[in-house]
């Protein structure tokens, strides 16, 4: 039996308590998606690391970068894009974490990272749409919560994983460290890829994929340690991917080879809640 509740809720199945921790966590999560700057209200994003001109959906502006490597966007006044509230007519310079705002009630920012710019885009009522509501969740079970360990992997290794483009395509993404972790007496090592700087994830698959979590897999966010460290591997905090707030925006990676556990993760976030309809759990 799952809960279907939004978060804020306890979802307590099985279990005397819940944790204050995983509480708190369940609202930091809801927050990370629909707070001021959710994820769920991306409604797009173009990484920009040459001097080609380029346009994002929905939205205006010519967007490069200039001969010293700087952001830059071209619009007219009438475009009604602003960069901290002044309102752009010609070409202007973006700064790193710069508020743009766009007609529509759309806004967003753009940052910096290894020589190239990412810049996002944002509606306000996105949730709103899209009738989001909650996360169902499978009951939290202390069982689930483990200690690993970080094994140092070769210097620089990337490992080819999909992603969720369309058509698919594969990356060579950053894999520092696999983290080491046993179940029901059973050692399972599974690749840790590093997507962003600062930011280790391991995406995994198990046996409920496909029927009661989505096929695509689910995702478990890792500190930043070095190798040797023990780690806390908490299955009840495994998310869904971005990827099922809006597909057309977030193309995901999928599991890396060796990253699918033969059992069955009975924790963690099975699928979005809408007030409409409950999407699929395919992906």
């Amino acid at each position: 039996m799952t809960a279907c509740l939004p978060f804020g809720l306890q979802a307590t199945a099985g279990h005397d308590s819940v944790p204050a921790e995983y509480e708190a966590w369940r609202e930091g999560r809801w927050e990370e998606l629909t707070g001021a700057n959710g994820k769920a209200k991306v409604v797009a994003v173009r990484r920009i690391s040459d001097r080609d001109t380029h346009t994002l959906p929905g939205v205006p502006g010519e967007w490069s970068l200039n001969e010293v490597g700087a952001l830059t966007v071209t619009a007219a006044a009438e475009d009604g894009l602003t960069i901290n509230g002044t309102t752009v007519d010609g070409t202007a310079e973006v700064p790193s974490d710069g508020a743009l705002g766009f007609p529509n009630d759309r806004f967003g920012f753009a940052g910096s990272a290894d020589g190239s710019y990412g810049v996002v885009v944002m509606d306000r009522h996105a949730v709103e749409r899209s009738g989001l509501s909650g996360i169902d969740t499978f009951p939290y079970d202390p069982s689930w919560v483990f200690e690993g360990t970080y094994r140092a992997a070769p210097e620089g290794r990337r490992i080819e994983v999909g992603r969720l483009t369309t058509p698919r395509s594969t990356e060579a993404i950053l894999a520092p460290v696999d983290l080491v972790v046993t179940i029901d007496g059973t050692e399972y090592v599974l690749a840790v890829i590093q997507t962003m700087p600062g930011q280790r994830l391991v995406v995994f698959t198990d046996e409920t994929n496909g029927n009661e979590t989505p096929e695509i897999g689910r995702w478990l966010m890792l500190p930043l340690l070095e190798p040797g460290s023990t780690v806390p591997v908490d299955f009840n905090q495994a998310t869904l991917s971005h990827h099922h707030l809006n597909p057309a925006v977030f193309s995901c990676p999928l599991s890396p080879p060796g990253n699918d556990l033969p059992i069955r993760v009975e924790a963690g976030e099975r699928a979005l809640l809408h007030r409409k309809s409950a999407p699929p759990y395919g992906g």
